[in-house]
């Protein structure tokens, strides 16, 4: 095989396979000869075929299919059809993963543990499955055949029932004289039954005539009682209506007074209020005016006494004076401080409750917190529960256990949500397979949790991935960039991802951000026909999509193989729930943390208001007991002055006649004022008397409009009532109207029929016979026979013609019984040759599971695995690799060691078919470099057996070339491609 690669300044690149055409087994080795080369041109924009002819003139064409050269470099055929047929001669099966296991199948074959997966792979690699396929397209036919079979039985049986109209002819022949005589014998006795039921018709329409007038009679009287009552509910509901509309006007007017006797309470309610205010300015006044006359009076008779009182009362007097003076500015001073003090206690009062308002807000907004964190806590042990009921106690105990360098990572469905429900369905299916796996830092880790793995019951373990835990999520953006532009949606878009390694692992596995979802493959029919993906690759920054899924979860392959795949919808497993936008339990528990420390320190600020409020509280107690003090020292000083006054003269500064004046004046006010209160007063009593009436009057006019108001709605129930009944006999008046019109119609009808059937009468005057028959009967028979003649009038040659198709058609499904009677004894047959076709399938099966498991069993010891074997059921569908090591558990193998069973099952299956050649593509990634160099060795050495087969190997791990060169295999490595930015 030659190839030519693409450059970056080449504009086309050739393909050219040549295939060796020689020996017993040779494929039309006159036409093709020794060799079958075949050339493919492939061009930057479009792709050619290089056709070489018989001198060695180059052509070239533009043909959408593959060429095929012979041995004289002529052209053989331009069909896809015939390269299938050099495959099939030549045993090659590109399709077979025993011939060609590429990458794609070589992973999912390594990873995977599904016994029905190994049985597929099985069946399709030993090719069982075309024996099965093929014994099972023979029971098809068979059962097409019985349905062909059965449709000729049918079809016998159509065929005689197409006889028996011929057969019913022939003895309808025989009858027609018997039938000709009967019908003159039915038309006498026909005509004397119309005779006899005209009498009786007559006289049952002289009796239904009766009838009629009876209740023609009846109904009259029941139309004019009828009329008779609603000219008497319309009276009624003339008087109801009167009667309401006088309601109305009473409940109008009513509310009208009502609203008068309002406005009126309120204007008297305002004048009591000023009046009020006026007495109280007033006794205000008239308590100052008696007051300055006390004041006056004291004044007079200290003047009076005045030449009484000596120096040193004076004097002492003034020095009382001053202290009196003194204190009471003090006694400001501690009212002052009293007031401020008061005025900080509220404040602190204000704050604390503000606090408590606070405090009370936070344990609310603590205790929904709480409530979110149980239903994230039950939502979290849902989503667990999903990958098993055993998973939340193993995750407990992986948690627990300190052997780890770190904890692993998993399932890895719990750090993945979905936040478009609409598209749940088909993450869920490109995510399955990965859902349940775990991330290991090393060997050592994955040991440690193999072994915690193995100690639960489960029909498939979950699979563990060995790679460090990544810091840094992918680079992703180039892709995704160039999938926003052709206006799509990749799974990476519709994710959230919790972890940054499981987002790196999908990234790596699942390629999340080159998977697009699309609605409907309507849409993949666009995308294939459009060059809108077909953007340029760069290594590790921007890669082509490579697959899509639908809503309803068909998957589209966009390989060269453009495949689509479709399946049976099936519930949702891992995204039933939505909670992409609260808090994790970790952050929401952080909070609730902040929450109580917010609470606590609220408390402690409480705690200082209150011992503040307490502090001032004393202060308060302490000035208002130096306030007290105060009080009364100045209350003893006064008394002390008032003595000194009452035996000492006090000198003022104003006559005794300014002070009698000023006494006759305070005695003028004092008057005056006391009228104008008592006007005041008389007012005001006046206005609450009226106030009263007239809230008297209110009340009284709110009963009556209560009254009113009951009236009335009695009234319009009566009239309800009224015009409800009104309706009812206008209804029966109706009924009775329509029915007195159909009666007098059917009394006319009736005396038209009458007197016809009077004439008819009259004309006929036979005698009557006695008939014990009916006329229907008698019509019946007369039609029956009637019919049966003319539909059976033919002549002698008609009749000679029945006799001879009836004759014929007989012979005819006589014949095809015989012929499906035949193909029955044929298909019972092929049967008995399927059944030895089935049992010979069941031996080879069982011949073909012998060989594999010995050679499996052979393979497995050279790498110290004592008991090994493979379980097949074919009933089921399964096949399990049963691996023992030392008597270990299966369950605490590793991946490298189960890489290691899987490999020498592969090799076992070599056996089954012959294969010119063998392509094995990175079978060897999941082994460490103990068992891939040994795998290796094993492998070179089995394909010694196979000396007639080319086997290639394609790895991207490092290579001996020495080691290998020295034992014939060459190794070719590939140079390191050219990434453009």
């Amino acid at each position: 095989m030659t190839l030519t690669v693409i450059d970056s300044d080449a504009k086309s690149a050739q393909l050219t396979i040549t295939l060796a055409n020689e020996g017993l087994e040779a494929f039309k080795p006159e036409l093709y000869g020794k060799e079958i080369q075949i050339i493919r041109r492939i061009g930057s924009r479009q792709s050619g075929y290089k056709i070489l002819g018989k001198t060695g003139t180059t052509f070239c064409f533009r043909i959408n299919s593959i060429t095929y050269l012979g041995a004289n470099r002529r052209i053989i055929s331009t069909r896809k059809e015939t390269i299938d047929e050099i495959i099939q001669a030549l045993s090659i099966s590109p399709e077979n993963p025993l011939c060609v296991l590429h990458q794609e199948i070589a992973k999912t074959f390594l990873i995977s543990s599904d016994s029905r997966k190994k049985y597929q792979f099985y069946m399709k690699a030993s090719q069982l499955d075309q024996i099965k396929q093929a014994y099972e397209q023979s029971v098809c036919t068979v059962q097409l055949l019985t349905q062909r079979v059965n449709t000729m039985k049918e079809k016998h049986v159509d065929m005689l029932r197409q006889l028996e109209p011929l057969e019913q002819e022939v003895k309808n022949i025989e009858l027609r004289r018997d039938y000709e005589v009967k019908r003159h014998v039915l038309e006498a006795e026909l005509i004397s039954a119309r005779a006899d039921q005209a009498r009786q018709k007559l006289l049952e329409v002289q009796y239904e005539l009766d009838q009629i007038k009876k209740t023609k009679d009846d109904i009259d009287p029941q139309i004019i009682e009828t009329n008779r009552k609603i000219l008497e509910i319309d009276q009624r509901l003339e008087n109801y209506s009167i009667e309401k509309n006088d309601l109305e006007k009473d409940a109008n007017g009513l509310n009208e007074l009502v609203t008068y006797f309002s406005k009126k309470k309120q204007d008297i309610q305002y004048r009591i209020h000023t009046l009020t205010q006026d007495c109280e300015i007033y006794r205000k006044i008239l308590t100052d005016v008696e007051l300055e006359q006390i004041y006056l009076q004291k004044q007079i008779d200290k003047y009076e006494n005045l030449n009484q009182q000596s120096d040193d009362n004076d004097q002492r007097r003034l020095k009382i004076d001053q202290e009196i003076s003194n204190r009471q500015e003090k006694q400001i001073e501690w009212d002052k401080i009293i007031t401020s003090l008061t005025e900080d206690i509220r404040i602190n009062d204000e704050n604390a409750h503000d606090k408590q308002i606070t405090i009370d807000f936070l344990k609310n907004e603590l205790k929904q917190k709480q409530q979110n964190l149980d239903e994230l806590i039950k939502i979290d042990r849902d989503k667990t529960n999903v990958y098993g009921t055993w998973m939340s106690d193993c995750l407990k105990r992986i948690q627990k256990d300190q052997r780890f360098h770190k904890k692993p990572i998993g399932p890895m469905g719990r750090y993945i949500h979905c936040i478009d429900s609409h598209w749940s369905y088909a993450v869920e299916k490109h995510l399955a397979p990965i859902m349940s796996s775990f991330i290991c830092t090393d060997n050592h880790d994955e040991k440690i949790l193999l072994e915690i793995l193995s100690s639960y019951s489960f029909d498939r373990r979950p699979p563990v991935y060995v790679r460090a835990h990544s810091d840094k999520v992918h680079d992703v953006s180039g892709t995704l960039e160039h999938i926003k532009q052709a206006n799509l949606l990749s799974i990476y878009d519709v994710l959230k991802i919790d972890n940054i390694t499981v987002e790196c692992a999908l990234i790596d596995f699942k390629q999340i951000e080159a998977t697009i979802l699309i609605e409907n493959l309507e849409q993949v029919k666009q995308l294939r026909q459009s060059e809108i993906l077909h953007w340029e690759k760069i290594d590790r920054k921007v890669k082509q999509v490579v697959e899509a899924w639908t809503s309803d979860g068909s998957n589209i392959k966009f390989d060269k193989a453009f495949r689509i795949y479709t399946n049976d919808k099936q519930p949702i497993k891992y995204f039933l729930t939505h909670n992409t936008e609260s808090l994790s339990i970790e952050e929401l528990e952080i909070d609730i943390k902040c929450s109580y420390s917010q609470i606590q320190q609220m408390n402690t600020s409480m705690d200082e208001l209150r011992t503040i409020r307490k502090t001032k509280l004393d202060e308060i107690n302490q000035a208002k007991k130096a306030s007290t003090n105060n009080k009364k020292k100045i209350k003893e000083l006064m008394k002390e002055l008032d003595r000194l006054n009452s035996t000492m003269p006090i000198v003022l500064d104003c006559s005794l006649a300014d002070l009698q004046e000023k006494a006759k004046t305070y005695l003028a006010t004092h008057t005056e004022a006391i009228r104008k209160y008592d006007e005041a007063k008389e007012k005001k009593d006046e206005n609450v008397r009226q106030l009263a009436d007239i809230t008297e009057n209110y009340e009284h006019t709110i009963k009556k409009i209560d009254f009113k108001t009951h009236q009335y709605d009695l009234l319009i129930e009566k009239i309800n009532n009224e015009q409800s009944n009104r309706y009812e006999i206008q209804q029966e008046f109706k009924k009775l109207k329509s029915k007195s019109i159909q009666i007098h119609g059917n009394l006319s009808k009736y005396q038209k029929k009458l007197n016809q059937l009077t004439k008819k009468q009259s004309k006929k005057s036979k005698k009557p016979t006695i008939i014990t028959r009916s006329i229907r009967e008698i019509q019946q028979e007369l039609d029956a026979i009637t019919s049966y003649l003319k539909a059976h009038e033919d002549t002698n040659e008609k009749r000679r013609e029945v006799i001879n198709k009836y004759r014929t058609q007989r012979d005819s499904a006589k014949e095809y019984k015989q012929t499906y009677e035949r193909c029955c004894q044929q298909i019972e047959c092929l049967k008995q040759f399927i059944n030895k076709r089935q049992e010979g399938f069941l031996t080879i099966a069982e011949q073909h599971q012998y060989y594999l498991r010995v050679k499996f069993q052979n393979l497995m010891k050279k790498y110290q695995f004592d008991e090994s074997d493979i379980q097949i059921d074919h009933k089921k569908e399964q096949l399990e690799l049963i691996i023992k090591k030392h008597q270990r558990d299966p369950a605490s193998l590793s991946g490298g060691e189960r890489s290691i069973s899987t490999f020498c099952f592969l090799l076992a299956l070599w056996q089954s078919i012959y294969q010119p050649f063998r392509l094995l593509d990175e079978i060897d990634i999941y082994m460490d470099n103990e068992k891939r160099n040994s795998s290796l060795e094993v492998l070179y050495e089995n394909t010694l057996y196979y000396s007639s087969s080319q086997h290639i190997i394609f790895t991207p791990q490092a290579v001996d070339s020495q080691f290998w060169n020295e034992l014939d295999v060459p190794v070719f490595n590939m140079p390191t491609p050219k990434r453009s930015l």
